[in-house]
């Protein structure tokens, strides 16, 4: 049977204008059709899209592209612009030598200094979930990462809110906790793991003051940005602020607050309904579902040089403009970057940066949140006898369980998996967001049966072992060692979480007990981490206990808010059962040695296996290490 895709896609086009001192976005909506009916990533033509940004950042006078792009300006843009051009003269037309490019910038830009240190007033040294913690050596580092809430805290200086044309960060009311390393702004899902940490660290009202940047920013643009600069206002990031009004909800009981903000999250799950859905066709039944898509013109200006070097691969203009849109799209999914997102032409996920395709894959996690969003919309307007919106939601979060259900469940293979609209197929490769519905809760079937099926899953892909072991010091994002950061070897705090409170979830106690051994693995490499360096990562290494993982666009960043506020939620949860014990031990080498594995998995997976030269010298460290830590 031939399948036919019915795109229907609505494109917002941001305009950044300065009047009154203030940030105002005008949204219009429109159908899109081709490249170059594109608009520019942002209005701003220093920040992206203009002669001066592309001879800046190709000319690699910043090894971060970032750096220039977090800059504030001297003067305003037209006099930037004029003076830029004059110098192109001098040098008939061509890019200026790197020392006068250099000179140039530095006379007209400079280094922002728009944040400032800040001091929550709530903070306290010695938050009640410490009392909670057994083990002495995890109940100090609680109180150590507790005290990373004060390193991390900015708030946005009042220049920002009085001069905005000067600035690519957009000012907030509120203070907040950035992420961490280069990452200086307010982001989007990354908060919803912060809040959850400052709420089990007793600071009620910054986590709120920190929903509220969110919300304020929601209600002036019409949806959440992938972060607080202006060169991310063509893009979103998953949509958890519903969650994080939710988590807010059951830490107070203030319903009032939930009364009040209700308005903002309606209008942010219309964005994601208006501007994200597709319609497409599954054995001759249609079905609406979300995906990720970020429609402008140009590479990211945070990351102009990469995607400018690799859009090169493409012949023609329109090719280049139609991976802009995909890596962007792919920046919004929070997973920048993945295989996950690629589509090779044969149609599987072994490819390169430039065979991204974000736009043609119905994601899993995606689609769950929106679910669960719109579930407890339902349940919050039904509490305030709001009949119509209730029903409303219950409506949305039916039908896009029952696509989840019909599109996604592979009882076959006991998960969730993405389905390719480009060819019209279930991606059957491990990533943890395969597991996310258990998190969302957006199945209906019995506990018993999807927490069996999960777990024989896990089991089939060798996260964990026949006798449930765990094999790796955090599970992996997926099982393809790409060299993308969120790819094999590397492990995310917000995924672990998917995967570890989803197995809790079910109430079945056998993956209750796999959820909390996975809970204990990846709390003992974090402590590692913490011992040795004094620092919490923003992605670890499950090969390495303790260690940061890498690959990617950027150097291993610090901080980290995320990583902090995981940490925290599993030690709420275990606690007073869970301990630093044998820091470290686990089986990864172990795995990646077993060659009667190798042979049958090699291809399958296209993971990295060792050879048996490699294996030998690994084996003796390893069991080395192995004495090392029982003997702790």
């Amino acid at each position: 049977m031939r399948f036919h895709l019915l795109v229907v896609c609505l494109v917002q086009f941001v305009f950044y204008t300065h009047a009154n001192n203030q940030d105002f976005v005008h949204l219009t909506r429109g159908f899109y059709h081709e490249p170059n009916g594109l608009q520019p990533s942002c209005q701003s033509q220093i920040y992206c899209e203009s002669e001066f940004l592309h001879d800046v950042q190709l000319s690699k006078i910043y090894p971060d592209s970032k750096t220039f792009v977090d800059k504030k300006l001297k003067y305003t843009e037209s006099e930037i612009l004029q003076k830029y051009k004059a110098l192109k003269n001098t040098y008939n037309g061509n890019v200026p030598p790197n020392d006068e490019l250099t000179k140039f910038v530095d006379q007209n830009l400079e280094d922002g200094d728009e944040l400032e240190e800040w001091n929550p007033p709530d903070f306290t040294e010695s938050p009640s979930i410490s009392n909670r913690i057994r083990d002495k050596n995890f109940k100090q580092w609680s109180l150590g990462l507790n005290k990373v809430w004060k390193t991390l805290a900015r708030k946005v200086k009042d220049d920002v809110k009085e001069h905005p044309d000067k600035y690519s960060l957009i000012w907030v009311p509120n203070g907040f906790a950035i992420p961490g390393g280069r990452f200086r702004e307010l982001y989007y899902w990354d908060t919803y793991w912060i809040v959850n940490g400052m709420l089990l660290c007793d600071m009620t009202s910054t986590a709120r003051g920190v929903i509220d940047n969110i919300l304020y920013l929601v209600k002036l643009f019409g949806f959440m940005p992938n972060g607080a600069r202006v060169y991310y206002l063509n893009r979103s990031q998953p949509p958890m602020v519903t969650l994080m009004v939710a988590s807010y909800y059951k830490a107070t009981n203030d319903f009032d607050y939930v009364k009040k903000v209700i308005p903002i999250l309606d209008s942010e799950f219309e964005f994601w309904s208006e501007n994200r859905m597709v319609t497409f066709q599954k054995n001759g039944k249609s079905y609406t579902m979300a995906r990720f898509y970020a429609p402008s013109r140009g590479p990211r200006p945070e990351s102009y040089r990469e995607d400018y070097e690799t859009a090169e691969h493409f012949k023609t203009e329109d090719e280049r403009n139609d991976f802009y849109v995909k890596i962007k799209s792919g920046a919004e999914t929070g997973w920048d970057f993945s295989s996950r997102w690629f589509i090779t032409s044969n149609g599987s996920d072994r490819g390169v940066l430039s065979d991204i395709h974000t736009p043609e894959i119905i994601p899993v996690d995606l689609n769950s949140i929106l679910h669960i969003n719109a579930l407890t919309l339902s349940t919050w307007y039904s509490k305030m006898g709001n009949t119509n919106k209730a029903e409303k939601y219950y409506a949305i979060a039916m039908s896009l369980l029952n696509s989840i259900q019909e599109v996604m469940w592979r009882p076959d293979l006991g998960a969730w998996f993405d389905w390719d609209i480009k060819n019209n197929k279930s991606r059957e490769y491990f990533y943890i967001s395969n597991i996310v519905p258990l998190w969302t809760e957006s199945y209906n079937m019995p506990k018993k049966s999807v927490a069996s099926s999960v777990l024989g899953y896990l089991r089939d892909q060798h996260i964990i072992e026949p006798d449930y072991s765990v094999n790796f010091n955090g599970t992996p994002t997926s099982l393809y060692a790409s060299s993308q950061q969120w790819d094999f070897p590397n492990a995310w705090p917000p995924l672990q979480a998917f995967i570890i409170q989803g197995l809790d979830k079910t109430q079945q106690k056998l993956a209750q007990q796999v959820a909390q051994k996975l809970a204990e693995v990846w709390l003992r490499s974090n402590y590692k981490g913490f011992a040795e360096k004094s620092m919490m990562f923003e992605k670890y290494d499950v090969l390495a206990s303790g260690e940061t993982g890498g690959g990617g666009e950027y150097t291993p960043q610090t901080g980290f808010g995320w990583t902090n506020g995981v940490v925290f939620e599993f030690l709420n949860r275990w606690g007073d059962t869970v301990s630093n014990g044998s820091n470290g031990c686990n089986s990864s080498y172990r795995y990646l040695c077993d060659f009667n594995r190798i042979r049958q998995q090699r291809e399958e997976s296209g993971m990295i296996f060792f050879s048996k030269r490699q294996c030998v010298p690994k084996i003796i460290n390893f069991l080395y290490s192995q004495k090392q830590c029982n003997e702790k």
